[in-house]
């Protein structure tokens, strides 16, 4: 840097470190920003400890609407842009006396010092400066005065450190922001020039360009990139959603936020589980212990963790890396099942309850039936099979082959530490805790076992009356959003497993035999990549705080996990869906079957074609990933449904249709009807015409409408399945074979239509047994105008 010139710069939080080192020549003085920069909140925006005041209908909006009329006032009647912390409550109490205005300034200092800590690398960046026998002072655009702001700084970093901050400067004390003129204002009060000053804030306009264009040194720090500044603000988004209580009387809690900004990495995969994932394993692992150490006081003896793999396998990671002990063993739903089937009914309930989907040669594999015997139990196809399977001699063979198999996966057990009549937690990610309740039972009766389970997210269909507790469970959350957050999960699964196969057997010595595991190595090598951020988390979370806020809490870091998870799950950004658009996901049914995890092509297709329909009956795993190249605004649709259980139907959705001039025509006589058709996505609509069992033809009149016209599809379907129930799978479509008749195709999909152009799409090629409706999706490209329709009349 050549003399006389003045530094400016950028920062990231890891570069703070050593910045005095590279600070031009003749430095004397460092001045800092207050919040965001030296003082930070454990919350999203400074508007949430509002949320903390007792103020009728919650704190935030009301005291946010004294601030923007306390500071038209004083702009209007003395020109000021600033004001005071007691002219915003004398707007908020206008009829307040003089102690009841003071009650209610001390209860909002109350609530900034709960919240607020300082900033690890900002409180040795003082230190350093005080090394260097360099004066330090804080420039603050604030409503508190210094005095307020000097004891908020002592509580968030230390008395030791408000002693070394020299003089505050407040802009309240002078009416004007630090854009607007403040630096100008305070540097004739200062002990050196404007070269000899060096100012760190975060605030581009304020903390850079302005003391730069007075010749001050300047450093703007970025707290976040643009990337997690969106995030952060989603995930917020994502709390108020999920609990009614966020933004009202309780703020939208971040104790992550620290670890985010000192996170110094461009690999966007690594940052997905450092920021994403570290903070939903890092919170539940916290919490993991005290349960485990719980438990063991009350029991008096110690109880054993046990890590379900394979999804267990990264909170196991992160537990270790938090200085836990524990185990990690393969127990999956078809090996627990397989073992629960001990009890009679249990084999009853299984086969009682499984969909339709679920095959004879599936259920078969679960009861342990061995290969050379399934041929010949399912060939009478599946309902046959289970009655065959419900007689007493069929469940006596079962309840045998159980007992067998029972034994190997305690040997399994037995491997892994575990001697009978100890107690043990199983830990999983959840969500119903199926393992848990149909191998319980079993470990109890016959291996004396006390059992307990733990989940990152526990939502019981059935009361079964076990010991499960869920991070995030009925106590903290209803049954909407634990309903909600259950949905995509799959996602969470994927991110946290192990790439190897599930667990189908055990061998004589316990050892586990896996069958699939063969995914792809790119999959492997992202979720590799993913976990090593996590883990990266859990080594070195809480080195940004300097002294930790007094909310910064099990509730708060309970809270922001389940913000980070509902934001991860509903509210995806292109980055994350880009990097896991190619997972697949094993459906651990003892099967090698795997199912794309999500496919934004089908989901593009799919809202063309059908609109919402398509959200309706669609069986994907993550569709919010599916929905995200289509805007904020369908997920944000999809997560408000879900989540409240709203009840809406399709017609609802629909709006501004066209009316389209149709012949229906069989052997005997044509008729000229009208048909209504809807918006689904993108500029499409969708007509559906009945056409019974594939007795009529169908001739659709598009040139009434269209000079240019898109075609997207035009198929035969059941008019049942048309929008299938949830849970079904949507029926496959008959391509209608049309002919064309004034319409000149383009491109592909792509006509352009004369004033009588004609779509004929002849009967269905075959008879069918149920009634069938013509589904045509399409786009007017180029309307045809009122002018045009009289002269071809």
């Amino acid at each position: 840097m050549l003399k006389g010139e003045t530094m400016q710069m950028s920062a990231r939080a890891a570069e703070l470190a050593g910045l005095l080192d590279r600070a031009p020549p003749g430095i004397g003085m460092l001045s800092l920003d207050c919040f965001d920069t030296l003082v930070w909140r454990n919350v999203q925006a400074p508007i949430d400890i509002f949320a903390d005041l007792p103020i009728p209908g919650g704190g935030i909006w009301s005291r946010t609407q004294a601030e923007i009329l306390a500071r038209r006032h004083a702009l209007a009647a003395e020109g000021r842009h600033e004001v005071t912390l007691r002219e915003i409550y004398r707007n908020l109490h206008p009829f307040a006396a003089d102690g009841e205005i003071d009650a209610a300034i001390a209860r909002e200092l109350e609530a900034e010092a709960r919240h607020c800590y300082a900033f690890a690398p900002v409180v040795e960046l003082i230190r350093d400066a005080q090394r260097r026998g360099l004066e330090v002072i804080v420039v603050s655009d604030t409503y508190l005065d210094a005095d307020q702001l000097r004891a908020l700084i002592a509580s968030a970093a230390g008395d030791e450190i408000a002693a070394m901050v020299g003089r505050i400067f407040c802009s309240s004390a002078y009416g004007v922001p630090k854009s607007l003129g403040l630096f100008e204002r305070i540097l004739p009060e200062l002990p050196v020039p404007a070269s000899a000053i060096l100012h760190v804030g975060d605030n581009k306009a304020a903390d850079q360009d302005a003391p730069g264009r007075i010749g001050i040194n300047a450093v703007h720090f970025i707290q976040f990139d643009a990337a997690a500044e969106q995030r952060l603000r989603m995930e917020a988004a994502a709390a108020t959603m999920l609990q009614p209580r966020v933004r009202r009387t309780s703020p939208a809690f971040q104790p992550h936020r620290p670890m985010v900004s000192l996170a110094d990495h461009d690999d966007r995969t690594w940052a997905l589980g450092h920021n994403v994932l570290g903070p939903i394993l890092h919170g539940f692992c916290r919490w993991l212990g005290d349960e485990i150490d719980a438990d063991s006081a009350r029991l008096g003896r110690a109880v054993k963790p046990l890590f379900l793999l394979r999804d267990g396998h990264l909170p196991h990671r992160v537990f270790e890396a938090l200085g836990g002990a524990a185990a990690a063993v393969e127990i999956s739903r078809f090996t627990a099942r397989r073992a629960g089937f001990l009890r009679a009914q249990a084999i009853r309930d299984y086969l009682c309850v499984q969909e339709d989907s679920v095959t004879a040669e599936v259920m078969a594999g679960q009861l342990g039936i061995p290969r050379h015997e399934r041929d010949r139990i399912v060939r009478d196809g599946r309902a046959a099979f289970i009655r065959t399977m419900l007689q007493p001699k069929a469940l006596g063979r079962t309840r045998e082959r159980a007992e067998a198999f029972a034994d190997r996966l305690f040997g399994h057990l037995e491997a892994a530490g575990v001697e009978r009549g100890d107690a043990v937690m199983l830990i999983d990610l959840g969500y119903n805790g199926t393992a848990q309740d149909v191998l319980e039972p079993v470990l109890r009766a016959r291996y004396g076992l006390d059992v307990s389970g733990r989940y990152l997210l526990l939502r019981e269909e059935q009361q079964t009356g076990l010991d499960k507790k869920g991070y995030l469970d009925h106590r903290h959350y209803d049954m909407g959003a634990l309903h909600a957050l259950s949905g995509p999960v799959a996602l969470i699964e994927q991110l946290c497993t192990v790439p190897q196969g599930s667990v189908v057997d055990y061998g004589p010595k316990g050892e586990a035999i896996r069958r699939g595991g063969d995914l792809k190595a790119t999959q492997n090598n992202i979720r590799d990549r993913i976990q090593d951020g996590c883990l990266a988390f859990a080594n070195t979370a809480g080195r940004g705080v300097s002294r930790p806020a007094a909310s910064d809490d099990a509730r708060s870091r309970r809270d922001a996990a389940a913000a980070c998870l509902a934001r991860l799950l509903f509210m995806p950004s292109a980055d994350e869906v880009e990097i896991f658009s190619a997972f697949e996901h094993d459906v651990n049914l003892g099967t090698s079957e795997t199912v794309r995890l999500l496919d934004t092509d089908e989901a593009a297709d799919g809202l063309r074609r059908r609109g919402l329909f398509y959200l309706s009956g669609n069986k994907r795993l993550h569709l919010p990933g599916e929905l995200q190249p289509q805007g904020l605004p369908l997920n944000l649709a999809l997560f408000s449904a879900v989540r409240f259980g709203l009840e809406l139907r399709a017609t609802d959705f629909e709006a501004g249709g066209l009316t389209l001039p149709v012949i229906v025509a069989d052997d005997r006589s044509q008729t000229l009807i009208e048909v209504e058709a809807h918006r689904t996505h993108d500029g499409y609509y969708l007509a559906t015409i009945p056409v019974g069992g594939g007795d009529y033809a169908v001739g659709v009149q598009f040139g009434v409408l269209c000079d240019w016209l898109q075609i997207e599809e035009a198929a035969f379907y059941p008019v049942r399945r048309f929008t299938p129930r949830p849970g079904e799978d949507k029926a496959t479509p008959i391509p209608a074979p049309a002919l064309f008749e004034g319409m000149n195709e383009e491109g592909e999909g792509l006509f352009r239509c004369s004033a009588d152009a004609l779509m004929l799409a002849p009967p269905l090629p075959q008879t069918a047994r149920e009634p069938h409706l013509l589904a045509i999706t399409f786009r007017p490209i180029v309307r045809r105008s009122a002018d045009a329709l009289r002269k071809a009349a």
